[in-house]
């Protein structure tokens, strides 16, 4: 398998990638088998700064070319570098540690797979599968420290980066920002506090960003990263180790809700002060449906977001301090973000 002089892969190969890969495996895969989880059976990984190249067209309806026994690989060629040995063990520990709860318990025997994101970056997507079904995914990024943590986790159907909702975006764009012959170059991204998306370069024009869980395009100033400058708090650093702590049953305070049902919760009256932890908790009890609003960069967290719950990471030497990634939904997904990401960017509001 050769790559062409800009040092990505042709689009023939890709193409043949792609019919390969299911719906929920977003990129070529590397998988890995600690312990108390399975390996899923894949051919070797690719580079972690290596994006891949179709055209629009191809990613709507891909076919296997017709190629010279020569010029195509029976595998992705072997790359020097690996899913890093602490990615593996946050990843084990913290399936492990969530199989014990009951909205997790599927996932005792679970199988993992491990996909970098994004060239020059510090996080991996963990896709957690069962029975040759999807059921969940962890992200897992490195802080300012270089210690490995919990980004943000989800449970159920839906999550980042499936490649049915690439295709569909692309299939859209097609129609009005990329032309039939377009040669695309694709990048899975996550940016901090939880911005998951594709970087797409083509070849006649600017670069656009899909959002990696909607498949919406996001604001041009994504591509550029001039949206950090609204970003004006950093997230507030916790005391306690995010790997010496385990995960509390998750408090539900609500059923699912869309926070487009009903926008009264926009009006002033209805905004909350929410600084830490105890307030949050506390505003739960009162107020079981909570919305978070980043205003101008919700793109930045997937919101609007419904919030209707928590889930607590207790460490035995500092009990009362937990770390809490507050429970919203999405099409089915539930999805658990770090709440000291969302205090320091936005406001809450209640309905």
């Amino acid at each position: 398998m050769k790559k062409n002089h800009s040092g990505h892969y042709s689009v023939g190969m890709i193409a043949a990638v792609l019919i390969s890969l299911s719906a929920v495996c977003p990129f070529a895969s590397i998988h890995a088998a600690p312990s108390a989880v399975q390996e899923s059976n894949v051919s070797s990984p690719p580079n972690h700064n290596e994006s891949f190249q179709v055209s629009p067209t191809e990613s709507k309806s891909p076919a296997v070319p017709s190629a010279s026994p020569g010029d195509v690989s029976s595998k992705l060629p072997v790359q020097q570098q690996g899913v890093p040995d602490e990615v593996k063990q946050t990843a084990t520990d913290t399936v492990q540690s969530l199989s014990s709860q009951s909205p997790f318990a599927s996932w005792k025997d679970a199988e993992l797979s491990y996909h970098p994101l994004g060239p020059g970056t510090h996080s991996w997507l963990v896709q957690v599968n069962h029975a040759g079904e999807y059921i969940g995914y962890l992200i897992i990024g490195a802080d300012s420290n270089g210690a490995y943590q919990l980004n943000e986790y989800g449970n159920g159907p839906g999550g980042p980066y499936s490649m049915d909702v690439l295709r569909q975006s692309l299939k859209s764009l097609t129609e009005t920002e990329f032309s039939s012959t377009d040669k695309l170059q694709i990048t899975p991204m996550y940016e901090e506090p939880l911005l998951a998306y594709w970087l797409v370069r083509s070849s006649t024009g600017s670069p656009i960003c899909i959002d990696a869980v909607t498949g919406d395009p996001l604001p041009v100033e994504v591509a550029d990263g001039s949206w950090k400058y609204k970003l004006h708090n950093n997230a507030i650093s916790s005391s306690t180790p995010f790997l010496k702590t385990q995960p509390r049953a998750v408090t539900v305070s609500s059923d699912p809700f869309d926070p487009y049902d009903d926008l009264g919760w926009l009006q002033a009256k209805h905004k909350l002060s929410i600084h830490n932890t105890d307030q949050f908790m506390d505003t739960l009890k009162i107020s079981p449906r909570l919305i978070f609003s980043a205003t101008s960069i919700n793109f930045a967290f997937g919101g609007p977001l419904s919030i209707s719950g928590y889930q607590a990471w207790i460490s035995p030497e500092h009990p009362s301090e937990p770390i809490l990634y507050a429970l919203t939904y999405h099409d089915g997904l539930s999805r658990f973000v770090p709440l000291k990401q969302l205090w320091t960017a936005g406001e809450f509001y209640h309905l």
